[in-house]
C-alpha cells in the first residue's frame, strides 16, 4: 500500500523498537551492577552507552570534586574499568579484546556547578 507522507508504518515502528532494545541489551543491567557493586566506594550515578556495537561510552560520577580527585591514588578506576568488561561480556556484548570502553569520571557537584543538576546537558 502507498502512503502519501513519511510517517513510519506500525510495522516499521516495531522493527525499529526492536533494533533500539537490541542495541541497548544489558546495558541498564550493565548500570544497576555498577552501581551496586561500588556502592560504597562513593558513586554517586554511572551512564553507559553504546556508541556502536562494540564500543561504548561510560560515564562514572562521584558525588563531590575531591572524591573525584582521590580516584589517581587508588585502584579503584581499574576496577570499575573491569567490572564493566565483565558486565558486557555477561550480557553477551563481546569480549574484552573485541571491545572498546571510554570511561570518563566526573563529580555530581560539577553536574550542579556547571550545568545546574541537568545530567542531560553535561552528557552532550
Amino acid at each position: 500500500m502507498k502512503r502519501d507522507n513519511n510517517i513510519p508504518s506500525e510495522e516499521e515502528f516495531a522493527k525499529a523498537s526492536e533494533a533500539l532494545r537490541n542495541r541497548s541489551h544489558g546495558l541498564s543491567e550493565t548500570r544497576d551492577e555498577i552501581l551496586k557493586k561500588f556502592k560504597d566506594e562513593n558513586i554517586y550515578e554511572f551512564f553507559i552507552f553504546d556508541v556502536s556495537k562494540t564500543s561504548f561510552k561510560a560515564y562514572v560520577f562521584f558525588r563531590w570534586d575531591w572524591q573525584k580527585k582521590e580516584l589517581s591514588k587508588t585502584k579503584l578506576a581499574v576496577e570499575i574499568e573491569d567490572y564493566i568488561y565483565r558486565q558486557l561480556e555477561h550480557f553477551g556484548r563481546g569480549k574484552r579484546g573485541g571491545l572498546q570502553l571510554e570511561i570518563e569520571f566526573d563529580s555530581h557537584e560539577n553536574v550542579v556547578l556547571n550545568y545546574g543538576g541537568d545530567y542531560f546537558s553535561r552528557l552532550r
